[in-house]
């Protein structure tokens, strides 16, 4: 269901379990016990407001002469709703927390984000049977979620439901999916909410969100949901400085003292705007040059940005993120900002002039033929211009290579990504009190690069695989893109250089001439 839909409906189901059903016990679970005082705290309590927002008079009149109370958990914090009848609804989150609650219905809301292992352990041992007048009833599992991949266990506990809810004889089994023109039909929505959603949202999460359709991997596709979905381990993102904090000369929180690593800009250029069209992305990660481990800590996406604006915007992030090399696609449009990279750049937004940028000339670094190479020396305006680009002129072989190594790496769980960002807009709400007083903008501002992430690994595990002679090529569908992706592998591939410089680095280390000196002096 969509979010709407699916939070309103919570609210009314438990609600009317509790009046229709004496003494049962109602859990509200969700990853987070945030999420879960939320249903309450939104939902059933407004439904039960004893204002003017409330939606039924009867109701208001039960809270009114205390026949409905709203307290909290002392131990756990968790809120509760207790009924003169003897029904509870109360909030648990489904984690250690949780352990220990008895329930006869547990209400899970947005599944797909609890950990199936969490939920076996924690939820499931909480039900025990409803005792009606003596007559024993099943217990109830409901599940709320909105749709993501088919590799969730929830895509398959859903099929198991469906399956049954048509074949089991002993326990009834119930399932509903909603889109928006569920919540539009039942003017939950507007028409033109659906319109403007449609051309804002990009094709994959109009699709998982808002149609509710279950996302799996293209056939024969070259990577699976879970070989990225088990490294989207990091819960802290890069944020670049604002300008304002550049201004007033605010330090970025972010923890730039890690000795071993090195940070790297990875972009693929576009320039014309509108859906049609390709994106201009930036992607921000380190790689430690001892254990091999690389972390992408930032993804964004830009359409329609001119050329300029990209050129401030690069050098801007590569020295906010503290980057030691720039890794750029070099062909077509990729000339041209080279061009424009190689002189100094000022930005008038903060007052600061940027130095000239070259080629790097080391060649263990290089991806590029030496004729590419020497073509980018040689166009470099700026005689003292710093050695931080790497372009990359795709050839079939250095793409397949790149693709490869992707895979590779992601079984080797040697690369980590950002969380989800619905797992993670719960945890900000948890961990953060005043996350909810926090403007939209700001909130966006947090969440973008883990939405960016989620772009992305939509885009690697929709795209078609073909094999060559010249090795693997992948194609994206024609309503879709694989600029967020191509920008990972191009990151990725890079930090295979680097990783090899740092080891024959070592090597080198190891064989000092001066060992040999007086062998020589011997002689």
């Amino acid at each position: 269901m969509i979010t709407k839909l699916k939070s309103f409906t919570i609210g009314v189901l438990a609600n009317d379990l509790a009046l229709l059903l004496p003494g049962v016990q109602i859990a509200i679970t969700s990853l987070t016990l945030g999420q879960s005082n939320k249903i309450i705290d939104d939902k059933i309590d407004k439904l039960l407001s004893s204002d003017k927002k409330g939606i039924s008079p009867i109701l208001k009149q039960l809270r009114a002469d205390g026949y409905i109370n709203f307290t909290k958990d002392k131990t756990t914090g968790g809120r509760v709703v207790e009924y003169g009848n003897g029904s509870k609804i109360f909030a648990v989150a489904c984690n250690e927390t949780g352990r220990g609650a008895r329930a006869n219905i547990t209400i899970t809301d947005e599944a797909r984000i609890v950990k199936k292992r969490d939920y076996e352990s924690i939820v499931e041992p909480m039900l025990e049977p409803y005792n009606f007048n003596g007559l024993m009833i099943e217990p109830k599992q409901i599940f709320m979620t909105s749709a993501r991949t088919k590799d969730n266990w929830v895509w398959t506990y859903l099929k198991t439901v469906v399956r049954k809810h048509y074949t089991d004889k002993r326990i009834k089994y119930g399932f509903f999916a909603g889109d928006i023109f569920t919540a539009v039909a039942n003017k939950i929505q507007t028409k033109n909410q659906y319109l403007t959603r449609r051309e804002n949202t990009n094709d994959l999460d109009f699709e998982m969100e808002f149609l509710n359709l279950w996302l799996g991997e293209t056939e024969g596709s070259l990577f699976l949901y879970d070989d990225f979905h088990k490294n989207q381990v990091l819960e802290t993102a890069f944020l670049p400085t604002t300008n304002d904090d550049y201004c007033y000369n605010i330090k970025n929180k972010y923890d730039f003292s890690h000795e071993n690593e090195i940070r790297v800009l990875a972009m693929d250029i576009a320039v014309s705007g509108g859906r049609e069209n390709d994106n201009t992305v930036f992607v921000l990660g380190n790689i430690d040059i001892e254990t091999n481990q690389r972390k992408v800590e930032y993804i964004k996406a830009e359409n329609g940005l001119n050329s300029q604006k990209q050129i401030v915007m690069i050098k801007r992030l590569f020295y906010d993120y503290k980057c030691t090399y720039f890794v750029m696609d070099s062909k077509g449009v990729g000339n041209v900002f080279f061009d424009l990279l190689t002189t100094e750049t000022y930005d008038d937004e903060r007052d600061i002039t940027y130095p000239a940028w070259t080629v790097c000339r080391d060649k263990i670094l290089q991806i590029s033929s030496d004729k590419i190479i020497n073509d980018k020396i040689n166009r470099t305006m700026d005689s003292n211009a710093e050695e931080v680009i790497i372009p990359i002129a795709g050839t079939s072989e250095i793409n397949s290579d790149m693709h490869l190594a992707m895979r590779k790496n992601l079984k080797d769980n040697i690369i980590s990504f950002l969380k989800d960002d619905s797992e993670m807009e719960l945890l900000f709400q948890e961990k953060d009190s005043k996350w909810i007083l926090k403007s939209s903008e700001k909130k966006a501002y947090d969440l973008v690069p883990f939405i960016e992430t989620r772009y992305a690994i939509n885009e690697a595990i929709t795209l078609t695989t073909e094999f060559k002679d010249k090795g693997v090529r992948v194609k994206e569908k024609s309503t879709a893109t694989k600029d967020r992706y191509m920008t990972l592998a191009m990151f990725n591939y890079f930090c295979d250089k680097v990783y090899i410089k740092y080891v024959k680095d070592e090597q080198d280390a190891e064989i000092d001439l001066d060992d040999f000196s007086d062998i020589y002096d011997y002689g």
